[in-house]
């Protein structure tokens, strides 16, 4: 296959909303594939994740919130309540992925409380130093403990464009693998290439207990 067959096949694929092929390409053929993504994010609701992903989203919760736990099914049932959670109340800008989840704030960063939510020790309060974040995993929650001046504070780590889970790039930076957008310790944007700006972090309540930072969640 030549290369404008190859960028031709990219962009159907961009335009059908597939996961375009893989192959070896050159560096032409990357600036015009990185064009080609770039237009195709620009359209109007681009930033908006395909109803029929979150259709699919809602159908493998039912079924693995439902069903036996066999295999591997713990680990992707945590990858879908933590993803789910922050995505499709991004998406709804209200409860969704579990019943009893619910975001509480009108405005700036939101609430994000588990259905069935009590104090959890996540990390010990010596191992955030100040300025950083530390990833946290519980069975409904994908988070970051952060050390503001001494305060700890918990926020979501589930970019809100996306659903994939951020990684701190650098210290005060909390950025997502997935697309240039990066968000800060109190879970507000700090930089992004969309056409309009993701919604902030959810946020979690977090205390130190005993030497422990314990955050409320399931």
């Amino acid at each position: 296959m030549g290369p404008e067959r190859r960028i031709a096949s990219f962009v159907e694929d961009l335009l059908r909303n597939r996961r375009p092929r893989r192959f070896r390409a050159t560096p032409e053929e990357l600036a015009a594939m990185r064009a080609a993504a770039e237009l195709r994010a620009s359209r109007l609701g681009a930033d908006l994740p395909d109803p029929a992903f979150v259709d699919r989203l809602g159908r493998r919760l039912r079924e693995e919130l439902g069903g036996e736990p066999r295999g591997r099914s713990l680990t992707r049932r945590r990858l879908l309540l933590g993803a789910g959670t922050a995505a499709a109340a991004a998406v709804a800008g209200s409860a969704a992925g579990v019943a009893g989840d619910r975001l509480i704030g009108a405005a700036g960063p939101r609430e994000l409380v588990p259905g069935g939510a009590s104090w959890q020790p996540v990390v010990a309060a010596a191992a955030v130093p100040p300025g950083r974040a530390v990833r946290f995993s519980t069975s409904a929650v994908e988070g970051f403990v952060v050390n503001r001046g001494g305060e700890f504070h918990a926020v979501s780590a589930v970019c809100t464009h996306l659903g994939c889970v951020l990684r701190e790039a650098s210290p005060g930076h909390l950025a997502c693998p997935c697309h240039r957008t990066a968000f800060g310790l109190d879970g507000s944007v700090l930089e992004h290439e969309l056409p309009r700006a993701p919604d902030a972090l959810p946020w979690l309540r977090a205390r130190v207990r005993d030497g422990q930072v314990e955050v409320f969640t399931a």
